[in-house]
C-alpha cells in the first residue's frame, strides 16, 4: 500500500472538511426549508396533515394543537385514530379506502371545533404515490365551511321567502303545490288551494302610509299561521295576496271552515297600528283534481274565484266552479 505524504494527507484532509461544510450547509438549508414550511402549515387556519399508508402522522400543523389542547408531537407516529375516535374512524373509512387506492376525495362532514360545537367542514385527501407508483400516504386538508354555509342558506333563503313577512314566496310556493299536486297524485288524494287578498287594505296605506301597511302584513302572516297545522303552507305572493295550500284534505267542508277561520281572523285583527281602520279578506278556493291538475290552473282558478267573492259582497269566500256557483 503506497504511503501519503504529508502534502497529500493535509490536501485530503482539506478536501474532506470542504466536504462537510457543504454537507453541513445543504442540512442547514433543508433545516431552513423545513422551518419555513412548518412556519406556513402553521398560519394556515384549516386543519393540514400527512398521514402515511399505516394511518400513521406524519406531519401535521398547529391547528391539531390549538383545537385538542395536545402538542402536534403527540399525534406525530400515532395513528388517526388518536384524532378521530373509533367511531369517526369508522365513519371515514370508505373515504380512506378510496384514497389509498390513489383516488383524490372530497366529502363534506360535520365536526366539533374547540369554542364552536358543529361545525361545517370539506375534508380533502390528496394521494401521494411513491416512485414504484404505490400510495405512500396522502395529505389532509380540513376546511371550515360553516360560515359559506349560512351565507348560501341565507342567500336561498331570501330568494325563496318574503323580506317582510318571512313567509314563502310565489317561487316557494309553486315549488310545494308541485310536490303536493306529485304527492296527491300517487296517494289519490285531494288538497286546496286559498287565495287570499285583504278588504280595505288600500285604505290602510292611503290613510296610515307604508310603514303601518307593512306592520299590518306582518301582523296577518303572524296571527294567520297560529291556525294552520303543520305541513299547510301560507304564503305571500303580491302586496296583500297570500295563498295558502292544504295538503291532505279530507272533505270540502274541511278547507271552507279554514277560509271561515282566515275570514274571522283578519276581521278581528287588533293592531295598534290600525287605529280605527278595518280590514278584511276575500277568498278563493280551488281544489285538486277537481279545478286543475297542475299549480297554474290551480292558481289562476283560486285567484278567479277571489275575484268572484270581491263582486258577492267581500268578506266571503267562494269555491270556484265553472261557471260559478253560488258564495257561501
Amino acid at each position: 500500500m503506497k504511503k501519503l505524504n504529508t502534502t497529500q494527507i493535509k490536501t485530503r484532509a482539506f478536501t474532506l472538511e470542504e466536504e462537510i461544510e457543504q454537507l453541513r450547509g445543504q442540512l442547514a438549508s433543508l433545516q431552513d426549508e423545513r422551518d419555513l414550511m412548518a412556519f406556513i402549515l402553521d398560519l394556515i387556519p384549516d386543519y393540514v396533515s400527512f398521514v402515511d399508508a399505516d394511518l400513521t402522522y406524519k406531519l401535521c400543523n398547529r391547528k391539531y394543537e390549538t383545537e385538542t389542547g395536545r402538542p402536534c408531537e403527540e399525534f406525530l407516529g400515532n395513528h388517526v385514530v388518536e384524532f378521530v375516535g373509533e367511531q369517526g374512524l369508522a365513519k371515514i373509512q370508505p373515504h380512506l379506502e378510496r384514497v389509498l387506492k390513489g383516488e383524490p376525495v372530497t366529502y363534506e362532514d360535520r365536526i366539533d371545533y374547540k369554542h364552536s360545537e358543529q361545525q361545517d367542514v370539506q375534508v380533502q385527501y390528496t394521494p401521494h404515490q411513491s416512485k414504484d407508483g404505490d400510495v405512500a400516504g396522502f395529505s389532509v386538508y380540513v376546511r371550515n365551511i360553516t360560515a359559506q354555509r349560512h351565507a348560501e342558506e341565507l342567500l336561498r333563503r331570501q330568494a325563496q321567502h318574503d323580506p317582510l313577512t318571512d313567509l314563502p314566496n310565489r317561487i316557494l310556493f309553486n315549488e310545494r303545490l308541485k310536490q303536493a299536486i306529485s304527492r296527491a297524485n300517487r296517494t289519490k288524494g285531494q288538497l286546496a288551494v286559498l287565495f287570499i287578498d285583504l278588504d280595505g287594505f288600500k285604505q290602510v296605506n292611503d290613510a296610515l302610509g307604508h310603514e303601518v301597511g307593512d306592520h299590518v302584513l306582518q301582523d296577518v302572516a303572524r296571527n294567520l299561521l297560529q291556525n294552520l297545522r303543520h305541513n299547510d303552507t301560507l304564503a305571500r305572493i303580491g302586496g296583500d295576496e297570500f295563498v295558502l295550500l292544504i295538503e291532505d284534505l279530507n272533505n270540502l267542508e274541511q278547507a271552507t271552515n279554514l277560509a271561515y277561520k282566515v275570514i274571522e281572523t283578519i276581521s278581528s285583527l287588533h293592531t295598534p297600528a290600525l287605529h280605527d281602520v278595518r280590514i278584511g279578506a276575500s277568498i278563493g278556493i280551488a281544489l285538486y283534481p277537481d279545478h286543475g291538475n297542475d299549480t297554474r290552473t290551480l292558481l289562476v282558478r283560486a285567484d278567479e274565484a277571489m275575484y268572484e267573492a270581491k263582486r258577492q259582497g267581500k268578506s266571503c269566500y267562494y269555491l270556484y266552479t265553472p261557471p260559478y256557483g253560488v258564495a257561501s
